[in-house]
């Protein structure tokens, strides 16, 4: 897979708000939150599949048609450390509720995500919500919250 070198064509996409114009660039600036880099992926047509944040970094897989990228992003700054493109291949999209719209939901009823995955047909969360930690299982077919736990 080419990669695209972070030069000044790469700083001018950055500054101008979009995250990567094809294929992900080292350096890009995603955000730090769930909501902020799935919106950035988003806008270059990508769906965040999994989101996970732990120990001052972000590991994020993107999917776009038969493309697949697990992207490594530091938690402060938000810019992309690291790309791992070895990632799976199939097809895309999945039928059902857009996973945006499940993040969105979640975040408007207050919950932080801390880890997001979409795989194999399932959707787990881990979310923070009110100082409480919370694991919740999702129905991709119509974004409906099937269990929510909390967590020790």
């Amino acid at each position: 897979m080419k990669r695209i070198a972070f030069g000044a064509i790469a700083a001018s996409v950055v500054l101008a708000g979009t995250a990567f114009a094809a294929e992900p660039t080292m350096g890009a600036k995603l955000g730090v939150s769930a909501q902020e880099i799935g919106q950035a992926l988003a806008e270059s047509g990508y769906d965040m599949t999994r989101y996970e944040r732990e120990n001052g970094r972000i590991e994020v897989t993107a999917a776009k048609e038969d493309r697949r990228h697990k992207l490594y992003v530091d938690a402060v700054a938000g810019d992309v450390v690291e790309i791992d493109d070895s990632v799976r291949r199939g097809p895309w999209p999945r039928p059902g509720t857009k996973d945006d719209d499940i993040r969105a939901s979640l975040a408007a009823d207050g919950y932080e995500i801390v880890k997001y995955e979409s795989e194999r047909g399932d959707i787990e969360v881990y979310a923070l919500k009110e100082g409480r930690r919370w694991e919740m299982k999702i129905d991709p077919a119509n974004g409906q919250v099937l269990r929510v736990e909390e967590e020790d």
